[in-house]
């Protein structure tokens, strides 16, 4: 009897991790009013997205996500707690209930859709390569760069859109856009692929050193920003598409990105 029962709680053991991570269930919006914070997931190293500074000898997450995450815990009426992930980890996160949303720059996919809910989109950017300034004039069309070695974030639609783009490319994934750049500057890759937004930031802090490539893009290289949620937490993305529609309506969230985009800039 004592080696069924133990056979039956491994096996019970093992149909539990081996469930799908959205039957974990995240908390509803009622939990997260009870329990006084929603958390955001993210990876600090996207500019002016987000991005870690220090202050009085602390960490500090500022830029565009956070804003808006705040204003979605003013309107719930809880604090904002903030949880660091690897960028290729932020859904599996979400999808286990340990965070509550996830705001990172995170593009909409119909990958990504299924599996996770999206909000309303709250920015559009374009993606572009950039590679060093002495380089630039060589990359006059797209094809310029199917014998190249181009850096981009991992799990990121970036690395989605060079491999069906340049399927024998010899493309290398990294975990930071910061690093990312130091590596073409080092000469270990030849160009990167990211969203403009984020380019000009680095091109601003690395002026004479690298440059955007202009007039040269990938075909549904265009991408909305949104933010991530567990499957069929309806309340709670009612709530977030109330305030993300708002800021955009009403110009909130245009002066959210260029006061980040001038803090960026003022750090450098």
């Amino acid at each position: 009897m004592k080696k069924i029962l133990k056979l039956f709680f491994i096996l019970s053991t093992l149909l539990f991790l081996a469930l799908p991570l959205e039957y974990v269930s995240a908390k509803t919006l009622e939990e997260i009013k009870e329990s006084g914070r929603i958390v955001m997931g993210t990876n600090a190293e996207y500019p002016p997205f987000e991005w870690v500074k220090m202050k009085d000898g602390e960490q500090d997450f500022v830029g565009i996500d956070f804003d808006l995450a705040q204003l979605i815990a003013d309107e719930i009426g809880v604090e904002l707690e903030i949880s660091e992930h690897a960028f290729n980890a932020l859904i599996p996160t979400v999808q286990s209930g340990k965070i509550d949303m996830v705001i990172a720059g995170m593009s909409y996919t119909d990958e990504r859709a299924e599996q996770v809910d999206f909000s309303s989109t709250y920015y559009s950017t374009v993606n572009q390569f950039v590679v060093a300034s002495d380089q630039v004039e060589q990359y006059k069309e797209l094809a310029d760069f199917s014998d190249v070695k181009i850096g981009v974030l991992k799990a990121s639609v970036q690395e989605q859109l060079i491999a069906k783009q340049f399927p024998d490319s010899d493309y290398i994934a990294m975990n930071k856009n910061g690093d990312l750049i130091e590596a073409l500057k080092a000469g270990k890759v030849e160009a990167v692929f990211m969203d403009n937004i984020v380019i000009a930031d680095f091109v601003y802090q690395n002026e004479g050193l690298i440059e955007a490539v202009q007039g040269v893009e990938i075909e549904g290289g265009s991408f909305d920003k949104a933010i991530a949620l567990s499957k069929g937490n309806e309340e709670l993305l009612e709530v977030i598409n109330k305030v993300v529609e708002e800021a955009v309506k009403s110009g909130k969230m245009e002066e959210i990105v260029q006061k980040n985009i001038e803090l960026v800039r003022q750090e450098n």
